[in-house]
């Protein structure tokens, strides 16, 4: 008997082997099938079923809605790839940029960006500074259903800041003066809907 074109390894019968269409038909199937993404109802639908997995076959599972992908010695859910970015950040007047890095893995977003303060003080009156936009996201490194919430460091003042589903960036809180010339880091993790 040969094998298939594309090097999978799927038997194919010869014109000189006895003739046994149901026999033909099962060879045919079988050989796809564990080559395809095999749909299951469950990961113990699955055990019952495929008793001696072999490297490389992949199976969806029904009642978690998830691929998973047998690597010889275990089933496991491939992970998606990393992204990352270091570009498209759009800086606020009165900021300079030092350094932004963005990175993306599936639907996990996290944002680090430092900047320096280069226009005049940010003065807390009253316990706490005006809203004050600092940067803008690049498209496609935006929450994607809500605003996030998160906190800034200058070294000297922490406070909170936000970004929307526009991408701007606005620190919000803090309770002392943010002096020219100071540098202040802000991190955010969020999970995006696509």
């Amino acid at each position: 008997m040969s094998t298939d074109d594309y090097g999978q390894g799927v038997t194919i019968a010869s014109l000189t082997d006895a003739p046994d269409a149901s026999k033909l038909a099962k060879d045919i199937v079988n050989g796809i099938a564990q080559r395809s993404v095999m749909r299951f109802a469950s990961a113990s639908a699955r055990g019952a079923t495929l008793t001696a997995p072999v490297d490389g076959m992949a199976t969806w599972l029904q009642d978690v809605d998830r691929l998973d992908v047998y690597n010889g010695s275990a089933w496991v859910t491939p992970q998606p790839s990393l992204t990352s970015t270091t570009s498209g950040l759009s800086v606020a007047s009165g900021w300079s940029l030092n350094d932004f890095f963005g990175f993306r893995q599936g639907r996990s977003v996290t944002i680090d960006i430092y900047l320096t303060r280069t226009g005049g003080n940010i003065v807390a009156t009253g316990g706490n500074i005006a809203d004050t936009v600092v940067c803008t996201l690049p498209d496609g490194w935006c929450p994607t259903h809500s605003t996030i919430t998160s906190c800034f460091d200058t070294g000297i003042v922490h406070g909170g800041w936000v970004v929307g589903t526009d991408g701007i960036c606005t620190i919000r809180t803090a309770s002392e003066d943010i002096a020219s010339a100071t540098n202040m880091r802000l991190h955010v993790s969020f999970l995006v809907t696509t």
